[in-house]
């Protein structure tokens, strides 16, 4: 990837979004384009109340960044003043953007008030990677990645090339976890797709696995616990998974993987 685009609203999470980007991609090369839409949190949709003038405030970011940013690679610093979405789709257009990497103020980062949300609308409505990092999320290298897949739709290369070099910048281990409530026997056509992501990700570090006769919440939740799963991806091409595991948590406050894991999501 080398091309990312950060949209900030110059809060501690932003800043600590930003800081996470740049510590996975370190490579020369990688362009990070810091987005700051006009007055407008995008987290929350709200209006923001900014006591600096953003245009003084998005140039000092970019000079505390620039004295962040690894050899070889570049920031450059995007101001829009329409509407959040299509300004989004515009520079993600304009720049050739590879990954979208975005925060949330809220402990849980997919509870019902976010419903409508611009996470969610970034992430269903943008053709693009997109990382999101929760709020309480420490930043660290991922070690344990799971993908989470039911293998009931047909895969293509350019989203598991994707996945592919994730794992091997980061040198962490994929795991792909079938969510089931009754067994783990596959379809023709499951396994087909299931046979695809062996050829897909045979030169990195994976296995497979499932869980059973749990909610998706829990299983996921399961996982997270047993593997010490560091980052969740996601295919937003799987609606059903995706409502569930993305936008229908029903877990406890005291064990809730959204508050501490980032999700990559992965459109086809």
């Amino acid at each position: 990837m080398k091309h990312i685009l950060i949209p900030v609203d110059f809060s501690d999470q932003s800043w600590n979004t930003a800081l996470c980007a740049f510590n996975l991609h370190k490579s020369a090369g990688v362009r990070f384009y810091i987005f700051f839409s006009e007055q407008h949190d995008y987290a929350t949709g709200e209006a923001t109340v900014i006591c600096e003038h953003p245009a003084q405030q998005l140039s000092s970011w970019v000079k505390k960044l620039e004295k962040l940013k690894g050899s070889g690679q570049v920031i450059i610093p995007l101001k829009w003043e329409s509407d959040f979405i299509s300004d989004m789709r515009g520079a993600v257009a304009d720049n050739n953007i590879d990954l979208i990497v975005m925060s949330t103020h809220y402990p849980n980062i997919f509870c019902d008030v976010l419903k409508g949300s611009h996470v969610r609308e970034v992430i269903t409505r943008l053709k693009c990677p997109v990382l999101i990092v929760p709020r309480e999320f420490q930043c660290k290298n991922p070690k344990q990645v799971v993908l989470i897949t039911d293998y009931n739709f047909n895969h293509r290369a350019e989203p598991t090339s994707v996945i592919n070099n994730f794992i091997k910048r980061t040198s962490a281990h994929l795991n792909i976890l079938q969510l089931s409530k009754t067994g783990n026997a596959l379809s023709e056509t499951q396994q087909t797709n299931k046979t695809f992501l062996q050829t897909s990700f045979h030169d990195i570090p994976h296995s497979f696995h499932f869980v059973m006769e749990r909610t998706m919440d829990e299983a996921l939740q399961f996982f997270v616990d047993v593997q010490q799963v560091d980052l969740v991806v996601l295919f937003a091409k799987n609606i059903n998974l995706s409502e569930n595991v993305l936008f229908s948590p029903a877990l406890s406050e005291e064990k809730d993987y959204h508050k501490n894991i980032p999700f990559l999501i992965v459109h086809e």
